[in-house]
């Protein structure tokens, strides 16, 4: 800890000490995402970050989880399986973060997380990410907040065309063109990404990631009718083929596997805007989309079938969402709709097909009833056909001391009702040697296994096991943003999110042949809580730097409730002893670091015209919870050594680590660019606790931009 916070401290007063040339930090730049509506970024009260087109490219990453990963506060953390990636936002799992492509979900969490490798990167304009609970909006699935990732336009006609070859044989090739007259308006972007997958365990069969290739395409065409009336048409397809090879260990037994694993998605979205009055628009829209998946592995020496699983979504969301501008000073939104979802899936035991309806309305007021004081706020109704009614509300506000410094807070409630996969999972998983049963039916699995007497022990309460509730969450924003001058800014943010009922994966049983068996548990009132810091300078013309940092503070509160009545015990890993452990003594939830840091410089040099973009990222140490075996043919154990079932100081933690990331680029007459860059130049690797860490990974990218030129 005395290391990071030196280092943000020497960063900081370095920063400080060398901005000494004027330029200005824009803050005139609109955002959408955290009202739905235009606004500015200096006059948003809620936390938020933008991350541009430019620091996109500046890294040159490919997928969306290359640029997140980059991000104080945002944690990038693998699922149960050691397989994909999920997001984690102010210390809330994965499943809490909403994930949009213009302002739509994206659908296909059928293990929880949403897998940020499904996601290009190369025809995004920009990414908006608000912080908190979001629901007021946008629903339960935005408890933690929302990642809102905006693609390109077409603007005028051009052609970009990118060519990536990295390590590992990884292949990265893009094309889009646009085109536009005065009624017309067309994108078409095109992606294939393929790797030959990675190893960091070669003495075990098969590969941490196996080869896969996938494909993206989008079209945007946009057709204006008249000054007042607007249709777009907005359609994406994604498509992804896997070869797998697996070491499956399950207690005493080995597996070696193959097969193939195969997903699709779909999505389809008309919208109509029509403005009746110079102060009041209309926007209906229509938002479908389909994801499927397939998978198939074989036993290696039989050829016989050893494990299959099929899973398919479907979404449906009508709304009609109208804003009118009642005077200078407010803005008055409106909106209303319904969400039709259709899942079927293996996982569930059968093929039957499951059903959950919600129909929503919201309103939301945006007032400056003085110059210097702006108020958003809002509420929204879901009726579900699960668990009935909920309301969210929120109120924001900021507030302008003076020209360069400003206050903001905001409070919200946030609900999320337990999904398909926590209520019916019926996962039996031979491949990876675990298994998942939703709450609904995990107690008859369990008393059948105990009936067959193959159940060893029971891992969890037996009472809370197969008891689950819907989730309610209250969250308190309060931060402060600062122009010491036009060239240097700072941003300060605390928060606290409240949490009723967290629903989180748990170990509830072990069988006599080493099987984990997994189900969903309430956590009653845990919380999150910390403090973000954001400290960005542009030194001079040619440098710009930033330092973030994140300090996270994520416990159960029955725990500490047990702590305090003398409930707890722990053994000292020298003489032995058992004793009663203090509040200090606990760490805290599991997958959950408590400080990340992260400092980036980009500097220019006119006369080469080239570009250098480094980004130094630190995550403190954290702790996790084992399994008895994956599909890696590696057993993960327990950070928990003492058996208390949490985290405490003498457990086996996983060291904090550093990240240093570099990315060089040289323009040719601002159309062609080639890029040579290197992630993890450290090469760390950690492959039993985070199998995402792929050691060094070099690549070299070359981009072609053609425009017509105007006659």
């Amino acid at each position: 800890m005395k290391r990071n916070l030196f280092l943000l401290f020497l960063s900081i007063c370095v920063l400080s000490q060398l901005a000494a040339q004027r330029d200005s930090v824009q803050l005139d730049e609109i955002m959408v995402t955290a009202t739905k509506t235009d606004r500015l970024l200096s006059s948003v009260p809620l936390p938020f970050q933008i991350i541009t087109k430019q620091q996109i490219q500046n890294t040159g990453g490919s997928r969306l989880q290359d640029i997140l990963s980059e991000q104080a506060g945002l944690n990038v953390v693998s699922q149960v399986n050691g397989l994909g990636n999920g997001l984690q936002l102010q210390g809330l799992n994965p499943d809490y973060t909403m994930i949009l492509i213009d302002g739509e979900p994206v659908i296909g969490r059928y293990t929880g997380s949403l897998e940020l490798s499904r996601i290009s990167i190369h025809n995004v304009k920009k990414i908006e990410i608000v912080k908190g609970p979001s629901s007021s909006l946008y629903g339960s699935e935005a408890l933690a907040g929302v990642v809102n990732i905006i693609t390109n336009n077409a603007a005028e006609n051009k052609i970009n065309a990118s060519v990536k070859y990295a390590s590992r044989q990884s292949t990265d090739l893009s094309l889009s063109g646009q085109f536009a007259n005065e009624k017309w308006r067309f994108y078409l972007f095109g992606n294939r990404f393929g790797t030959q997958g990675y190893d960091l365990s070669p003495d075990v069969y098969g590969q941490t990631v196996s080869p896969f290739s996938n494909y993206t395409i989008q079209s945007k065409l946009a057709y204006e009718f008249s000054a007042k009336s607007f249709f777009n048409l907005n359609m994406n397809y994604f498509t992804e083929f896997q070869t797998n090879a697996y070491h499956v260990i399950s207690g005493r037994d080995s597996i070696k596997v193959d097969g193939t694993g195969r997903l699709n998605n779909f999505s389809f979205n008309p919208y109509y805007t029509y403005k009746l009055t110079n102060k009041t628009n209309v926007v209906a829209r229509i938002y479908s989309s389909i994801y499927q998946s397939e998978t198939e592995l074989f036993k290696k020496e039989t050829g016989q079938l050893h494990y299959s699983d099929a899973f398919k979504q479907t979404f449906l969301r009508p709304e009609i969402q109208s804003t009118c501008y009642f005077n200078k000073k407010q803005k008055w939104t409106a909106g209303a709709g319904s969400v039709y979802e259709i899942v079927n899936t293996s996982r569930y035991g059968d093929l039957f097909n499951r059903y959950q309806d919600t129909y929503y309305g919201f309103l939301q007021h945006e007032w400056d009833p003085v110059d210097k004081l702006n108020i958003v706020s809002g509420v929204r109704y879901d009726y579900n056909s699960s668990y009935h009614s909920q309301w969210s509300p929120k109120l924001a506000v900021q507030y302008n001391v003076v020209k360069h410094h400003s206050f903001k807070a905001s409070v919200g409630t946030g609900f999320k009702a337990p999904d398909f996969r926590q209520l019916y999972f019926n996962f039996n998983n031979a491949a990876a040697a675990y298994a998942v049963f939703g709450s609904d039916i995990v107690v008859n699995e369990l008393h059948q296994l105990e009936k067959d007497g193959r159940l060893l022990a029971y891992l969890f309460d037996t009472n809370l096991i197969g008891s689950i509730a819907p989730e309610i969450s209250f969250a308190i924003n309060f931060g402060t943003h600062h122009e010491f001058n036009s060239h240097l800014n700072a941003d300060i943010n605390f928060f606290r999110n409240n949490l009723h009922g967290l629903i989180e994966t748990r170990a509830v049983a072990l069988t006599t042949d080493q099987r984990t068996i997994y189900s969903y548990s309430n956590i009653n009132r845990a919380y999150t809580q910390g403090i973000e810091l954001n400290v960005n300078a542009r030194l001079n013309q040619r440098m710009q730097c930033g330092v973030s940092y994140q300090f996270l503070d994520a416990k159960d509160r029955a725990v500490i409730e047990d702590i305090k009545n003398g409930l707890v015990y722990c053994r000292d890993p020298v003489t032995l002893e058992s004793y009663r452990i203090s509040k200090k003594d606990y760490f805290g939830l599991t997958n959950r670091s408590k400080h990340n840091t992260s400092i980036k410089l980009d500097y220019h040099f006119p006369k080469q015209d080239m570009n250098l973009s480094a980004r130094l990222l630190y995550h403190g140490k954290f702790g996790v919870t084992g399994t008895a075996g994956n599909v890696s043919g590696i057993s993960i154990p327990s950070s928990d050594i003492n058996g208390n079932n949490i985290l405490d100081r003498n457990d086996r933690f996983i060291d904090g680590y550093f990240l240093f990331n570099l990315t060089v680029s040289k323009i040719w007459k601002e159309s062609l660019t080639l890029q040579l860059g290197a992630d993890n130049l450290f090469n760390y690797k950690n492959p039993t606790y985070i199998p995402n860490q792929i050691g060094r990974h070099l690549f070299i990218t070359l981009l072609y931009q053609f425009k017509r030129k105007k006659s």
